[in-house]
């Protein structure tokens, strides 16, 4: 979109928002990371919003469905069970354009880079609001949300497999051949996906991690919820606190693991005791993670999105960590010869 047919949609939303022509106004482009959305800035006055605009595409991959409607349809599904999302202050559907409350820059990524000390406390602040999600998901009455729609299922976990195995094997290892070895990953794949399958499952964001929780007058709000589907109940905490971008030792882990399980009923109601809890834990991190790693090398290597890069080893170590602590010895041996930080080797 040329420059000057932007500032004309931006004048014809603010317009149709305000009910009077806004001449006075800027447009600032932001930094989309992975989202195929564009978004910009608008100041007008002493007043700001975001300006969203998704464009004209398929439903897209992994279970995912319109950007657009999605968005729309969670946004308003979130703000009336509680949960602190943006306001849609205009929307253009035909253009598929919408004015979103400016919720600032500082993510709770950010925030926790600025300041290493004050992560524990950071980490406890966004997983109680990860509990109310879950609250508000387990007490509701309706059930017409776009992520009622779809759900993780057996299926769309192997595909998720898939995809690590393709961009982080096939199309970066050639030697010791990998031939014949999708088949007996497949297997044990297989099994994973199951059992993640017939886990209790609620409605999750599905990437609620630190670059999607924004930190406005020290309290988190949640955006890219659009995505949201049917999931096991664990696989939110997982994208929250085995996190790319910001990691944890053991220790700290555990910390939040145990504050997670003490004061969320809905977990303690919906799984059998904490230690069934942290099996089904590690099991999501093990699947969640090597999609992740997958999907950053994809980014990089089909998107040209090179910053994801230096965030597939983090991603790694947390398989390793997984693999380790759910005894799954075989399946490590069998990816160690590709992938070094699985082995031995890699990081304790």
């Amino acid at each position: 979109m040329s420059d000057r047919a932007l500032e004309y949609a931006v004048f014809s939303l603010l317009k149709d928002w305000k009910g009077v022509p806004v001449y006075d106004l800027s447009i600032e482009p932001l930094f989309g990371d992975a989202s195929g959305r564009l978004y910009h800035r608008i100041r007008f006055g002493k007043e700001s919003a975001i300006l969203m605009t998704v464009a004209h595409t398929k439903p897209g991959e992994f279970g995912r469905g319109d950007a657009w409607a999605d968005f729309l349809g969670m946004q308003k599904f979130l703000a009336s069970v509680g949960l602190p999302v943006p306001a849609v202050l205009h929307a253009d559907p035909e253009e598929r354009r919408a004015l979103l409350e400016d919720l600032g820059d500082l993510t709770l990524f950010a925030h926790i880079s600025a300041d290493p000390s004050r992560k524990m406390k950071d980490l406890r602040m966004a997983l109680d609001l990860l509990i109310s999600w879950q609250r508000a998901m387990w007490k509701r009455r309706k059930f017409n949300s776009p992520a009622d729609g779809r759900s993780f299922t057996t299926a769309l976990f192997m595909e998720e497999f898939h995809h690590f195995y393709e961009y982080m094997i096939e199309r970066r290892v050639y030697h010791p051949s990998y031939k014949g070895l999708w088949r007996k990953l497949e297997k044990r794949f297989r099994r994973i996906a199951q059992e993640l399958g017939n886990a209790p499952a609620l409605v999750s964001h599905r990437d609620f991690q630190s670059k999607n929780i924004m930190i406005v007058k020290g309290r988190p709000r949640l955006i890219d919820f659009q995505d949201a589907l049917l999931a096991p109940i664990v696989y939110d905490p997982v994208a929250l606190l085995r996190d790319s971008y910001v990691e944890l030792s053991a220790v700290e882990l555990d910390h939040l693991l145990d504050h997670y399980w003490k004061y969320n009923e809905v977990a303690r109601e919906a799984l059998p005791d904490a230690a069934a809890f942290r099996r089904l834990f590690f099991l999501q991190t093990l699947q969640r993670k090597m999609k992740d790693a997958g999907r950053f090398i994809y980014l990089h290597q089909v998107k040209g999105k090179e910053w994801f890069i230096p965030f597939v080893r983090p991603s790694l170590f947390y398989v390793r960590d997984a693999l380790v602590r759910l005894d799954l010895d075989d399946l490590r041996e069998l990816l160690a010869p590709y992938i070094p930080e699985l082995g031995d080797g890699g990081r304790s």
